[in-house]
């Protein structure tokens, strides 16, 4: 039998950002609105009397009335409440007893009143009481479903009792009678009576709110108990935030913390890095996914940019150890996030925090004692990547462009087909070009010409280029997690298995990973743990290419017959200048780019072992010692290797032969047999020792809440890179050939068939054999504190100093403490604050300190930095160099923040969020400082200028809906920063127009500039015109100067954030999360040919074909009126000496809107119902599908997506893992 506690119909979603105090209460809002159009029904105060009008009220809809005016529970069977009758009801301030009578009067069911009880029954003789029941069972989960471990259950008056275990599940034998309390820290606690049915009854539940209106509730079915229990006030103590020293109080503290949700982390599966998970959940952090971020070093971000030239990423800290990046962290192994913001929060890590901090903190077992399996798995179908993005010209229209911009005259076939070494690129003719300059040489007829090129302009290879080179990719994890404890001793486990298939074919890429916990309580005083992390990825790839449209449109790669076509044309040579050299040197140089694939490897063995180990000893109450050691030791092995077949090998070999003529025997200064083999090693070799006091008291009751920790840091961070390369390696025999290196790297070859320079052809020495090291040590003593005062007031301190081998024993850039202080006022704890209605929090924090970076290990330095150096002029051919010249002055950059904020929660507590608002002022920016040449050196590495960044942040969670069954909550964040360059020295002034567009921070704008001409149309040639600031219009090459150019904007998002909807009804859920990124501009892809003799660059699968736009350019007078793109010009020597391309390609006209809105993802999951998973002999079983990564709302109409757009430049890459759908389950056993 079925039992339902009603408990007002609601259970709140515990917000996803928890910034109240303790006095925070969760309360329902009903829906009366909605009622009374719908029911014509008025309902009134609450009281014990009622006021309902309707007629032909179902029972349920009457019992939900009569809940909401009195506060009392409806206890009953859903199926005996279909057997009851409507009923026509007026009462007007009707007391409650006598309402019930009339109401269930004739009815086949009747009720009961217990305490604030109305149980529902049918009209039959009772069940005689039973003395004994079989054991009460259940799960107790949170109202968003997650399993609560850890919760009391107990038999009221005595000790007997028991609590749940990592499922949420509990197992207590009880007489029928007995009254069972059910307690959680942080949520609001049932009380049951055991019935003589197997189940219970609920008698009385803890509410919260003015009138009561929210509560935990209960199903009792047949498979057991299905609590729901509503967070509390009490459960904002509870919420902790981890620094990597210590864990913090979020009540207690005034920095600025965020917490992503991290349901929404572990199941999203387009990617396993964990920062990328992070998108749109944490206000302040900036994912800017487009390459020109990635080049820049601007990824991720948190609260703008506070360096320029050092490492522009924030510090990541995985169980209190730094690390270089998240890449090997499993998701499912993460147990919590902290992203540490201001100065306040981030101030312990000192000089390396003015980028914020990612403090990632993995699970650990659970003193459950039973033994707890978990699956979780994965597959994420992320399909083919559209190559057809590009906006580019078809067959058609490329072979029209060939046609018309033909210069045979301008740039002569001999010109055209002789080999140039002094050329940057040499390039082969194309077939369109070979067949025009066939026909105006006479080798063919116009007729034959004319037929070759129509026959090319019917061909398109976009669907043979999809179906050769690219193959759907695809994601997949499993991961195996195994818990277990005791109060002495708790472990958690876990293997997983990654594989990553990527879009060309043959790649592979596998990740294998083992990762454990050990937490040991040797009694009271003494507790150790010991975490082991290991991670193993295999990769390997051929030689293929990746093609996409802006390749030649009509070139196939097999033909009718399924042979794979030659492309000589790719190399570096003409037919006739090939032709030559493979005469001379008797090594065919034909170039087939699906013949090359499997002539070459790359594989790379890669990794990463991570120990961390602590102690804790308690010495007095409330004082006690914790220690840490963590060692990280990582190496990566790349191994690279092309035989005699490859095409850039036989390239190679050619360069470094002699051979005067056809006739004459070719002399191999390079082997002939075997091929290039070439290994590399990246080493890496960290470790760090902590030792730190911590006290922690509170008294009177809790008055005086106080915690402080003082302790010593020391670490080392230490890269070891080398790679050898050898020639003539044969696999098999591990055996290569020994050369002539002095002739070859000093002397030079001279007179090769193929010369690389014109003077001959040189090895370059580095590559044979290179090695460096960089290692960087910390020494640092910190001291952090916390104090709270009745509650209400709050003050927090901190300051450390670090020490780096980077300034030796300057002792004016070594000491350099930094610190922070901050103060919070809880108003919600204040007296006068209890008659303010409507607002269940409201707290306000103010924080100030001063954080740093310090540079790169080998960029700078206080003293001379040598490296070896091999050279002819050296006595011995070796010597030292000066690598990094000294700057007495260096100093590490400087960050003073200064944040307040606030934190509130409404209407009762439906609506949390907080606000933040805060100023850096980065000074002594590192960079290049120009200095007197006659030092010997232009710049050398030092303090250069100063930032300041200004901003906003929001969060938002509303419990928009929250009923037993059906939940709907909305979470959305928000960010806005501006930054401006202050100071800042240049290392070369800005004068010019174009000198002033290369640049993106100058001095007096904000970091990620964008500079644009004034464009000004064409003149009558179809040259772009520009703008002055004085008005006049010019098309003068170098007539722009600095104060010409325009500013338009910043590539990177000034506004970002997300918005997260979850949706649950009943054991279905549903997730749409959108992120958007606003404010910010990019250059689009304008047409960037204007002038040469053909279109194609050598070996190169992603160039040759056109902008589309460039079949609308410029061709006769009159043509300026009605397009805006420059004529071609054959002769780049006249449109470089009249003319000025760049005043259109990067002219304003093409500078366009980057904002844009993305679903990043949106996940459908269901949770099987028990009956079910308990025949599995399981505790859980869900199942989730996933589609991302789908295209929202875009501001510009370019059809550009600005995730794959360089923004600086211009150029868009490949849309790839858009659309993606993921299925994915979860197994608990």
């Amino acid at each position: 039998m079925q039992f339902t506690a009603i408990c007002n119909r609601t259970s709140f979603l515990l917000a996803y950002f928890r910034f109240s105090c303790s006095t925070l209460r969760v309360m329902r809002l009903t829906a009366f609105i909605l009622l009374f159009f719908c029911l014509h029904i008025s309902a009134k105060t609450y009281s014990q009397k009622v006021t309902i009008t309707g007629k032909n009220l179902k029972l349920e809809k009457i019992l939900a009335l009569v809940e909401q005016q009195t506060g009392f529970i409806a206890l009953y069977d859903e199926e005996v409440l279909k057997t009851a009758n409507p009923v026509t009801v007026a009462a007007n301030s009707q007391p409650l007893d006598l309402f019930l009578k009339d109401v269930f009067k004739g009815q086949p069911v009747g009720y009961s009143i217990k305490n604030t009880s109305i149980i529902i029954s049918k009209n039959t003789t009772p069940v005689p009481r039973m003395l004994y029941v079989p054991p009460v069972t259940g799960i107790i989960r949170s109202v968003s479903g997650e399993p609560l471990q850890g919760v009391s259950v107990q038999v009221k008056g005595t000790s007997y009792g028991t609590m749940t275990d990592a499922a949420g599940k509990f197992s207590l034998s009880a007489k029928e009678g007995d009254v069972l309390t059910i307690s959680y820290v942080g949520f609001l606690g049932l009380s049951v009576s055991v019935t003589g049915l197997g189940g219970v009854i609920l008698i009385s539940a803890e509410r919260q709110g003015q009138k009561g209106e929210t509560q935990s509730s209960l199903l009792n079915s047949a498979e057991g108990l299905v609590i729901h229990l509503s967070p509390s006030v009490s459960q904002l103590e509870v919420v902790t935030v981890n620094t990597g020293y210590q864990q913090i109080s979020k009540e207690r503290s005034a920095g600025a913390y965020s917490i992503p949700d991290l349901n929404i982390v572990r199941n999203r599966s387009s990617s396993m890095n964990i920062l990328q998970r992070l998108d749109g959940l944490v206000p302040g952090l900036v994912i800017n996914n487009s390459p020109g971020a990635a080049r820049d070093g601007s990824t991720f971000q948190i609260r703008g940019l506070t360096t320029i030239n050092a490492d522009k990423n924030p510090l990541y800290v995985v169980d209190g150890m730094p690390m270089t990046d998240l890449s090997s962290i499993n998701p499912q192994d993460v147990a919590d996030i902290s992203v540490l913001k201001d100065a306040t929060a981030a101030s312990i890590w000192g000089a390396r925090a003015s980028n914020g901090v990612i403090v990632v903190t993995t699970r650990k077992g659970v003193n459950s004692r039973k033994i707890k399996v978990d699956y979780d798995g994965f597959i994420s179908l992320q399909g083919k990547p559209d190559i057809d993005y590009f906006p580019i010209l078809n067959s058609r229209q490329y072979i029209q462009a060939s046609r018309e911009t033909f210069d045979p005259a301008g740039w002569p076939y001999s010109n055209a087909t002789a080999y140039n070494p002094a050329m940057a690129n040499h390039v082969g003719l194309s077939p369109d070009r070979q067949i025009l300059y066939d026909m105006s040489r006479g080798a063919i007829s116009t007729g034959q010409g004319n037929a070759k090129l129509d026959s090319l302009a019917g061909i398109s290879n976009l669907s043979q280029m999809e179906d050769i080179w690219y193959r759907p990719a695809s994601l997949m994890n499993h991961t195996v997690s195994v818990s277990a404890g005791s109060e002495k001793y708790t472990f958690y486990g876990s293997v997983a298995y990654t594989n990553k298939t990527d879009n060309t074919p043959g790649n592979r890429d596998n990740t294998y990973k083992i990762n454990t916990r050990q937490d040991i309580s040797f009694n009271k005083h003494i507790k150790v743990f010991v975490i082991a992390d290991l991670t193993n990825q295999l990769t390997s790839a051929h030689r293929a290419v990746s093609p996409d449209n802006r390749f030649l449109p009509y070139q196939l790669f097999r033909d009718a017959a399924g042979k794979n076509i030659s492309m000589s044309y790719m190399g570096y040579l003409s037919d006739e200048a090939r032709a030559d050299a493979s005469a001379r040197s008797r090594i065919n140089l034909d170039y087939n780019p699906l013949d090359n694939i499997n002539t070459g490897f790359t594989k790379s063995n890669g990794f990463i072992g991570r120990i961390n180990t602590g102690i804790t000893i308690n010495l007095l109450k409330g004082l006690r010692f914790e220690g840490m050691y963590g060692y990280i030791k990582g190496n990566n092995r790349t191994t690279l290797y092309d035989d005699n077949t490859n095409y850039q090998q036989r390239i190679n070999i050619v360069n470094f032969t002699v051979a005067s003529t056809p006739s004459a025997t070719p002399v191999y200064y390079l082997p002939t047999k075997g091929g290039q083999y070439t290994v590399s090693n990246i080493h890496q070799d960290n470790w760090i020792v902590r030792n730190q006091l911590v006290y922690d008291r509170s008294w009177q009751n809790t008055r005086h809440q106080f915690t402080a920790l003082a302790g010593q840091e020391g670490q080392s961070q230490k890269n070891i890179l080398n790679s050898s390369m050898l020639y003539g390696y044969d696999l098999n025999l591990q055996t290569y050939s020994l050369l002539d290196y002095s002739t070859l790297t000093t002397t030079g070859v001279k007179s090769p068939v193929l010369p690389l320079l014109s003077s001959g052809s040189f090895l370059n020495g580095s590559t044979l054999f290179n090695q460096s090291e960089i290692e960087t040590r910390f020494t640092s003593y910190y001291i952090n504190t916390a104090y709270t005062f009745n509650r209400k007031y709050s003050i927090n301190a901190a300051w450390r100093n670090d020490q780096s081998n980077l300034f030796a024993q300057n002792k004016s850039a070594q000491r350099k403490p930094v610190w922070s202080v901050g103060a919070k006022w809880d108003l919600c704890n204040e007296p006068f604050f209890e008659t303010v209605k409507g607002v269940n929090n409201l707290s306000l924090r103010a924080t100030y300190g001063i954080t740093g970076i310090s540079p790169t290990p080998g960029s700078a330095a206080s003293f001379d930095v040598l490296a070896p150096s091999v050279a002819p002029n050296a006595p011995g051919g070796q010597g030292l160099f000066v690598a990094t010249a000294a700057n007495p002055r260096l100093t590490w950059e400087s960050t003073k923040t200064f944040n307040v904020g606030i934190d509130y929660a409404v209407l009762g507590s439906r609506l949390v969020g907080s606000v933040d608002l805060y100023q850096k002022k980065t000074s002594n920016l590192l960079g290049n400082l120009p200095v007197n040449p006659l030092t010997g050196y232009t710049t050398i590495f030092g303090n250069i200028g100063d930032i300041t960044n200004k901003g906003i942040e929001l969060s938002v969670s509303s419990a928009n809906i929250t009923k037993r069954d059906f939940s709907w909550v909305t979470i959305l964040t928000m960010s806005y920063n501006k930054n401006e360059i202050n100071n800042l020295v240049q290392k070369v002034p800005v004068i010019t127009g174009s000198q002033k567009i290369a640049q993106n921070y100058l001095m007096g704008y904000p970091a990620f500039a964008v500079f644009a001409y004034n464009f000004a149309g064409l003149d009558e040639l179809g040259d772009p015109l520009v703008k002055l600031s004085d008005k006049t219009i010019t098309k003068g090459v170098a007539a722009v100067q600095a104060d010409d150019v325009l500013y338009m904007g910043v590539y990177q998002q000034p506004w970002s954030g997300g918005l997260s909807n979850s949706f649950r009804y009943k054991a279905l859920s549903l997730n749409v999360n959108i992120i958007y990124n606003l404010g910010h501009v990019m250059f689009r892809d304008a047409n960037t040919v204007y002038s040469g003799y053909g279109f194609i660059n050598n070996q190169d699968f992603h160039s040759g074909n056109l902008n589309a736009e460039f079949a609308n350019r410029w061709k006769q007078p009159g043509d300026e009126a009605k397009t805006n793109v420059p004529s071609f010009v054959s002769s780049e020597s006249a449109a470089t000496s009249r003319r000025n391309t760049n005043y259109y390609v990067y002219g304003n006209l093409n500078v366009v809107d980057a904002s844009y809105a993305k679903i990043r993802d949106i996940t459908l999951s269901y949770a099987m119902p028990v009956f079910i998973v308990k025949k599995l002999h399981a505790e859980q079983l869900s199942f989730r599908l996933q589609v991302s990564n789908l295209m929202l709302w875009k501001a510009n109409h370019d059809n550009i997506d600005p995730e794959f757009q360089d923004a600086r430049f211009g150029y868009r890459s490949v849309r790839a893992n858009q659309g993606a759908i993921t299925i994915g389950a979860h197994l608990t056993l």
